[in-house]
């Protein structure tokens, strides 16, 4: 089940269509009879095997420090809410009288 969450997780629709793709074109083509989940496992276990190459592409990406959603987190002051905890009841029971 590991395999569909895998998929699932794949947000890129472009990516997500290549791989379908890629899937059918090992059976129509090579005739090679394989699942989705086969297929996602092996290139699974083929990443790990080959780790210094998954690396160095990774390192190609951009930095965490660049993320938007990093930037924020890492300044929860600049929020311009003192704490979200206040608001729990609020949001819970509907406005405090």
């Amino acid at each position: 089940m590991l395999s569909n969450e895998l998929f699932n997780a794949i947000s890129d629709k472009k990516r997500k269509e290549s791989l379908e793709r890629f899937v059918a074109s090992l059976i129509l083509e090579k005739r090679i009879k394989v699942t989705l989940q086969e297929v996602l496992g092996l290139m699974v276990d083929y990443s790990l095997e080959n780790k210094e190459k998954l690396v160095e592409r990774l390192r190609r990406l951009p930095p965490l420090e660049k993320d938007p959603a990093w930037v924020i987190l890492q300044h929860p002051d600049d929020w311009k809410v003192k704490d979200a905890s206040e608001r729990v009841e609020e949001y819970l029971y509907g406005r405090a009288e």
